[in-house]
């Protein structure tokens, strides 16, 4: 199954963890699961479109920290997927594991 692991942190966090990033992402890929993965450019640069209102600058979620990154892999089950999240170089922020909607 497919997952993605979504890292909300602030700007600092992410270029000061950014080499051992480096490492876990390529831990990822010897283990062959990763899929994909990709840094967020900073919150400002965001546009939101929500249907009842009119677009506006930022982020969607009003959080304390913001969408930073993810990293796509391919895991037996969640728990595979926790135990790599756990090893994810990480601040004060947080990691969301999500499973992908597979299609029908």
């Amino acid at each position: 199954m497919r997952y993605v692991l979504l890292i909300y942190e602030d700007e600092a966090a992410s270029s000061s963890l950014a080499p051992v990033r480096r490492t876990f992402a390529a831990a990822l890929a010897t283990a062959g699961i990763l899929r994909g993965q990709a840094a967020l450019k900073r919150p400002d640069t965001a546009t939101t479109l929500r249907r009842d209102s009119p677009l506006h600058d930022g982020p969607h979620a009003e959080t304390g920290e913001p969408l930073a990154g993810l990293y796509l892999i391919e895991a037996r089950d969640l728990d595979t997927a926790l135990a790599w999240a756990r090893r994810l170089p990480l601040g004060d922020g947080a990691v969301e594991v999500r499973p992908l909607a597979e299609a029908a």
